[in-house]
């Protein structure tokens, strides 16, 4: 029987560390909100909705009213994302009055003769529906009325009207707020045409707390300037007729076409709001903020308590902006522009990933068998390039390639630029006569930028071909899951590399440091802000000393694991939620779901997430694909297989296999962990095993297997007490 090290009872006290820390990170964690005094208590809110208005839509002599509005108040790029890929005119009213992601839904008969119901909504082209224009309000009211059930079926546990049903009366001014408003049992007062006049406007506005108005339509107009300069003198009649005591909300509340998404206007204005930047704790960072953002804002100027169908969170004005208006707007259209040029470079990238990969696999298998010299010095080449694609896509972001005339030309450039340079420094180091030298330098490097962005804001993740995009509103600060991947792989492999040249006796408290440090940056609202990630880097921790240690890996040790990672994340969610509700992230908001019951919601939603991902994304064809090459290098006699011999790279594999299957399983685009994994993974393990094939082609010729995983005159050093350690 092998003697087990003698910090192995040490350590296992130790890794409750990590849960303390973690929860030590999240009391510590930044606050989204500027300290900024209590606003004064309103008695009216005024919200204008404007279909299709964007910030490029507003300059001080096209629209003087706008801008002056803009330049008394906070202002924001607002994601208007509904229950749709794809956020149409009626889709945009249900999500603002239900502060949560909803979608019209029709009800279960035609309701005219000029409309009738498509079969099923969600497969048309964005969900959209005939504009408002069409549809005999009345009776959709009445159908609503008769069948609620039907209007609140979606994944998002939303309740279209729950913005009108919480406030003592409101009056729509349109026929779309009525949407907005309307829900049984609530009051809702309907003035069909919008007043003349200012006198007009004072006694609309004065009839309930809230008044949700419905301005001229954007996304339809023949002569846009046209309809942005009577759009602008009436936003300038109804400020006159304002009440005292009013807060004026303006936003774009849904997309400019089917093909079309963008980031929109929003801007709020009253007393005690400062000139800045909007943010929210949904968002949790400037100067970003979501349509379903606008209700409980209203409900909280109002001093009404948020319902919990309501996921939007207040928003935070006063963020820090650029003194000049223009220079602040220039920065809004900017973040547009990055948007929607990430939108359009990214649409095939993971296409062309799946083949790539697959090439190189395939290359890989056939280069091993027959190829020659020559070739196999190609192959080390290329996957190691390969491996550096992740970290240059996250590098290209120092660059505004978004501002170029050609965007994907100018990306692509840049992109290649950054694998070609962490290739040279991988490659021509004194580390390249090590066979696994320059895989190390791509993990670091890889590691350090994933890292050091998250330390530093997410900046290179947000609107980037890998991360995330802010009109999609997945994510908008931390690691979101391909991410995440990237940085699991890179922090276990540099691991286990760090252990490999560790003397025995400091492996374990190598390992707990290591560990603490990844879960922290990972898990920590404001940094990385990873809920799952911490759900899987535990447990994989945790596998990794057991086999570490010498303990064989047991289901019944596995799901120890998976519980000590369930821990961790639940200390941190709560200490999250203790926190005020507008500093929390998604982690506290999570635990408030549970409490009010909503969770589930939450969850079916991502489980089905995961599931539509697995049945109809490409990179479901390349997770297998991975597997294979890797069972192939790995197996007894492969190209590495003699690198498990070594406890402590037998220990990353395991390690790195809980973190892919935790992942796979429990994010809500669950598929794309294993295969980003494998994007940096599997060409670092191609480029290792051809490096050893050419080290070793004179003595193993014809030989599959490598005898000398590190060949001692290369500057590395064999543990002799695994050299020969048979597999636990």
């Amino acid at each position: 029987m092998t003697a087990r090290p003698p910090w192995t009872r040490r350590l296992t006290a130790a890794l409750a560390v990590l849960g303390l820390l973690g929860l030590l990170a999240a009391g510590t964690a930044p606050a989204a909100r500027a300290a900024t005094d209590p606003r004064p208590a309103v008695s009216h809110v005024v919200v204008v909705g404007v279909p299709g208005l964007l910030w490029t839509d507003i300059g001080p002599g096209t629209t003087p009213q706008l801008w002056a509005v803009a330049q008394q108040g906070s202002i924001g790029a607002l994601t208007v994302r509904s229950a749709r890929s794809v956020t149409c005119v009626l889709d945009g009213w249900v999500t603002l009055g239900a502060g949560n992601r909803a979608r019209f839904l029709v009800p279960p008969e035609p309701l005219d003769a000029q409309f009738e119901a498509p079969p099923d909504p969600e497969e048309q082209l964005g969900g959209c529906l005939p504009q408002q224009q069409d549809i005999n309000l009345s009776e959709v009211i009445a159908k609503m009325d008769a069948s609620p059930a039907t209007a609140d079926n979606n994944s998002y546990g939303a309740r279209p009207g729950a913005l009108g049903a919480a406030v003592s009366c409101s009056t729509a001014v349109g026929r779309g707020p009525v949407l907005a408003l309307h829900r049984p049992g609530a009051r809702t007062e309907l003035v069909p045409l919008a007043p003349a006049s200012a006198a007009g406007w004072g006694g609309v506005l004065t009839q309930c707390p809230l008044t949700v108005v419905a301005m001229p339509d954007l996304i339809e107009s023949t002569d846009r300037a046209r309809t942005l300069a009577a759009l602008d003198e009436r936003i300038g009649v109804l400020r006159t007729g304002l009440p005292p005591a009013t807060e004026l909300i303006i936003v774009g509340t849904s997309e400019t076409g089917l093909n079309s998404s963008s980031l929109h206007v929003a801007i709020e204005v009253g007393d005690g709001v400062a000139p800045g930047f909007l943010t929210s704790a949904s968002t949790g960072r400037a100067p970003f903020v979501q349509l379903i953002d606008v209700a409980p804002t209203v409900l909280s100027r109002l001093g009404i308590a948020q319902p919990a169908a309501m996921v939007g969170q207040e928003l935070q004005p006063g963020q820090p902006r650029p003194p000049a208006l223009a220079d602040a707007v220039a920065e809004l259209t900017d973040a547009d522009l990055a948007a929607r040029a990430q939108g359009s470079a990214g649409s095939q990238l993971f296409l062309w990933l799946v083949v790539g990969n697959v090439a190189l696999c395939a290359a890989g298998f056939l280069l091993r068998r027959r190829g020659s010299r020559g070739p196999t010095v190609a192959l080390r080449t290329v996957a190691l390039v390969v491996a550096t694609l992740p970290a240059a896509t996250f590098l290209a972001n120092l660059a505004p390639w978004w501002r170029a005339g050609a965007p994907g030309p100018a990306l692509t450039a840049l992109v290649a630029g950054w694998m070609v340079a962490i290739s040279l420094v991988a490659g021509l180091g004194p580390w390249r006569r090590a066979p696994a030298g320059p895989a190390v330098v791509v993990l670091s490097v890889t590691l350090l930028t994933m890292t050091g962005d998250v330390l530093t804001g997410s900046r290179l993740q947000l609107s980037s071909l890998l991360g995330y995009n802010p009109i999609v509103a997945g994510r908008f600060v931390g690691f979101g899951n391909i991410p995440f991947a990237i940085y699991a792989a890179g922090a276990l492999l540099v691991i286990g590399a760090v252990l490999h040249v560790v003397p025995p006796r400091r492996q374990g408290l190598v390992l707990l440091l290591a560990a603490v440090a990844t879960v922290v940056v990972d898990g920590t609202p404001g940094i990385g802000s990873d809920f799952g990630g911490v759900l899987a880097l535990v447990p994989a921790f945790t596998i990794c000393w057991l086999v570490l240690s010498g303990r064989r890996a047991s289901v019944g040790r596995l799901g120890l694991a998976v519980a000590l990672g369930a821990v961790v994340v639940l200390g941190i969610a709560v200490l999250d939620y203790l926190r005020p509700a507008d500093q929390q992230t998604h982690l506290g908001r999570f635990v408030g779901q549970v409490l009010d019951g909503s969770a589930l919601t939450v969850v079916q939603r991502k489980a089905g997430s995961n599931i539509n991902l697995l049945l109809h994304s490409p990179l479901t064809l390349l997770v297998p694909v991975f597997l294979l090459t890797l069972w192939w290098l790995l197996r007894r006699g492969g190209p590495l297989s003699t690198l498990l011999q070594h406890r402590e790279l037998r220990a990353v594999v395991a390690a790195l296999a809980v973190a892919a299957l935790i992942g796979f399983l429990l994010n809500d685009s669950g598929v794309a962990v294993p295969a980003a994994m494998g994007w940096l993974v599997v060409p670092l393990a191609l480029s290792v095993a051809a490096a050893y094939r050419l080290g070793d082609s004179g003595r193993h010729a014809g030989s599959d297997r490598v005898d000398v995983p590190v060949p001692p005159d290369q500057g590395v050093t064999v543990n002799s007490r695994d050299s020969a350690a048979p597999a636990d």
